[in-house]
């Protein structure tokens, strides 16, 4: 028996809402992301950052966990970012977000090679780069703050990534009949 869910032009119009407002949340944690990326060449760090890091790594949460619940049949599955998030997306929008990705993946990468996998920090007033407890290596104020620069890139390029995915999600909802819109099939 193949049942549908019947919304009212005013259920309708609610999700429609609630979408917007999520889309345009979304929106917000990624121009954010992109300050705080900016912000890091210009001596920004996690430190400085204080509750605002916070906020938007609880932002993604908010975000991707309405997404997760409607999309979990297809998440579950394993279909869900090859049979439903990309349908009715903008091309742009969907490479965009493969563009955050790798440019996250990149920053990473580029985080290990130049700290050796140690992470800055201060020990005894002295800059050193610290791996569990072993001090690694010895910085210069200059390498210690290009070095936090760094760190603070992985996480606002992990930011953008996520929130140009919610982003993409929550402003492009899928065509009629699709979970994103409330009706099973």
């Amino acid at each position: 028996m193949n049942s549908t869910l019947a919304l009212t032009g005013s259920d309708k119009n609610k999700i429609s809402v609630t979408r917007r407002y999520l889309a345009i949340l979304s929106l917000a944690g990624l121009a954010a992301s992109m300050v705080v990326y900016v912000g890091s060449f210009k001596g920004l760090t996690l430190d400085r950052m204080g509750s605002w890091m916070f906020v938007l790594h609880v932002g993604i949460f908010v975000l991707l966990i309405p997404m997760y619940a409607i999309e979990y049949p297809g998440i579950r599955k394993r279909t869900f970012l090859r049979d439903g998030f990309r349908p009715d997306k903008p091309v742009w929008a969907y490479y965009m977000v493969h563009l955050f990705g790798a440019f996250f993946i990149i920053h990473f990468v580029l985080f290990l090679l130049v700290s050796h996998g140690a992470a800055p920090r201060i020990v005894d007033g002295k800059f050193c780069l610290d791996n569990h407890g072993q001090i690694t290596k010895w910085l210069t104020e200059a390498e210690f703050l290009s070095l936090k620069g760094c760190e603070l890139r992985i996480f606002a390029t992990g930011w953008m990534f996520f929130y140009s995915f919610a982003t993409t999600y929550w402003w492009f909802p899928r065509g009629k009949g699709a979970a994103s819109q409330g009706n099973a099939k």
